[in-house]
């Protein structure tokens, strides 16, 4: 893992309950931690080759981020990322070298 790579500051959010105005709400999130991340670019044959999906690669990055983490990480948080939140679609663990964790996500409409 090159760490030297990580240069996109995310933000981790879980979900949870809230009150406004002394009425329970349940779209009010808690920021869990943030870490460094590194989003890998689009490979150049991928981008001649299929021009109409890069726009598509934009609205679903993919995370890579260090193993070891200050929480463990859950499907049901999301990400803030560049001011656009993101749901996380998957994350492929390497847990054989403990090294990275790989997380697709997609932009919350």
């Amino acid at each position: 893992m090159k760490t030297a790579n990580m240069t996109e500051r995310i933000t981790f959010y879980s979900p949870g309950t809230g009150v406004v105005n002394g009425v329970p709400v349940n779209s009010k999130s808690k920021e869990e931690f943030s870490c460094w991340a590194e989003v890998p670019k689009v490979p150049l044959r991928e981008f001649v080759n299929q021009p109409d999906k890069v726009g598509y690669r934009k609205n679903s990055p993919v995370f890579v981020i260090a193993f070891k983490q200050q929480k463990e990480i859950q499907m049901d948080w999301t990400i803030k990322w560049r001011k656009q939140d993101y749901e996380i679609i998957s994350m492929d663990q390497d847990y054989r070298t403990k090294d990275i964790i790989q997380i697709s996500v997609k932009v919350v409409q």
